[in-house]
């Protein structure tokens, strides 16, 4: 008899009160249409996607007042053959690159130490090198990036990197990339030993950017590389970067990759 009652006790009481997140779990697995559900997996696949670049972030501000050092023992000319200026741009669906050719430049060094420089960019010349799309596709980007929607080169055919400061590297203050699968970790540049920092002009807007370098002195060659992102909107390239486009996107932020040759005059 006490079976009986404990059973229709049990039978009686009240279901358990779900948790909110179980409920909204529940509701969202309920069996939906083909077509939601597809829609639903394309959303996480590019949630899943990081199409950026993990680097180091450099440093923008004001432009910094100069005058060009007069006591320079040293110079050493930038071999434009030689060198290389990289882009990455990401946006929400995938990335393009290419290349941002040098027009110029040179490296001044005074007591054995890095003293000052200057680089002249080919913006006329900036170009897509993507391997990931066809010919046709890279002249298209090619022609957009030139076009008044970028960086307009038929009014601004030239950008310019004027060399500020050069101080020695603490990399204590350097931020760990995270290991993500994906991430493009391997673009950082290993030991940096020099923070470099110099006025950027790009449309004729000058902003002060610092970045960490790693420069190399042997005999009459000098190399300096660097990897960093820069936000572009400071330039007032804010073309696609509005986060209302959704999947058309583009991030503001860039990667550069800088490796310059240079010879001693």
């Amino acid at each position: 008899m006490y079976d009986v009652f404990y059973n229709v006790e049990t039978m009686l009481k009240p279901p358990p009160v779900l948790p909110d997140t179980v409920l909204k779990i529940m509701n969202t697995y309920r069996p939906q249409p083909l077509y939601t559900l597809l829609w639903a997996l394309l959303a996480i696949a590019g949630m899943a996607c990081d199409t950026t670049v993990n680097t180091d972030e450099a440093e923008v501000g004001a432009a910094v007042r100069y005058m060009a050092p007069f006591n320079n023992d040293q110079t050493f000319q930038i071999d434009t053959t030689a060198s290389s200026v990289t882009w990455i741009g990401a946006k929400v669906t995938g990335r393009h690159n290419g290349l941002i050719p040098i027009r110029q430049g040179r490296i001044t060094l005074h007591n054995g130490e890095l003293h000052g420089g200057k680089v002249i960019f080919d913006m006329a010349s900036v170009r897509s090198d993507d391997k990931s799309i066809d010919k046709a596709g890279n002249t298209k980007l090619t022609t957009h990036l030139r076009s008044t929607e970028f960086f307009a080169v038929e009014q601004y055919p030239a950008a310019s990197f004027v060399i500020t400061s050069i101080a020695p590297y603490d990399s204590t203050d350097r931020q760990e990339a995270p290991a993500t699968a994906g991430n493009t970790k391997q673009l950082r540049i290993q030991d940096p030993n020099h923070k470099i920092t110099g006025n950027l002009t790009i449309k004729d807007i000058t902003k002060s950017i610092s970045f960490p370098a790693k420069v190399e002195l042997v005999d009459t060659l000098l190399r300096a590389r660097a990897n960093f992102n820069i936000d572009r909107t400071h330039w007032k390239l804010n073309y696609g970067a509005d986060k209302s486009l959704g999947n058309r996107t583009i991030y503001p932020a860039v990667n550069i990759g800088l490796d310059i040759v240079a010879h001693r005059q």
